[in-house]
């Protein structure tokens, strides 16, 4: 009896659900937002830095930076950050490692480069400034023809 019960309570909502039939006409999907596809054959009034510019994808490289500081203190690294970006012409970036934040300069793929900002550096009074290898963002140091 018990089991007869349990059957019907168990049977009854699935013939009293509704079915229901989707209609494709009025269901649409939801259009993906594709990334921009830059077309390889350029036309004369598109510049090869604009397309470039358009690129969404950034490439990181094994090259060299200078550090001229470590500090515990954000604001610290970040006031002097602003002070290099304002003094040489070259990237400047705050990098936290455990635990202190770093202040690096450039994005350099050959090291006499690096060596040249260096001597620059220390010329200015930084001597404690010194060469690294570092992942170096590609578009800053793209060459140009």
């Amino acid at each position: 009896m018990h089991n007869l019960v349990f059957l019907i309570l168990l049977y009854v909502p699935l013939l009293a659900q509704e079915i229901q039939v989707i209609d494709h006409k009025i269901v649409k999907d939801i259009q993906p937002i594709w990334p921009v596809i830059i077309n390889n054959v350029l036309d004369d009034s598109t510049s090869f830095e604009s397309v470039i510019s358009l690129d969404s994808v950034q490439s990181v490289i094994e090259g060299y930076r200078v550090q001229v500081l470590a500090t515990r203190y954000f604001e610290r690294a970040h006031s002097f950050a602003i002070i290099m970006k304002n003094t040489v012409s070259d990237s400047v970036y705050v990098d936290f490692e455990t635990p202190n934040y770093k202040v690096r300069i450039g994005d350099f793929i050959e090291r006499e480069s690096a060596e040249s900002l260096q001597q620059d550096l220390v010329q200015m009074g930084y001597n404690s400034a010194w060469i690294l290898r570092s992942r170096i963002n590609s578009q800053a140091s793209r060459i140009k023809y």
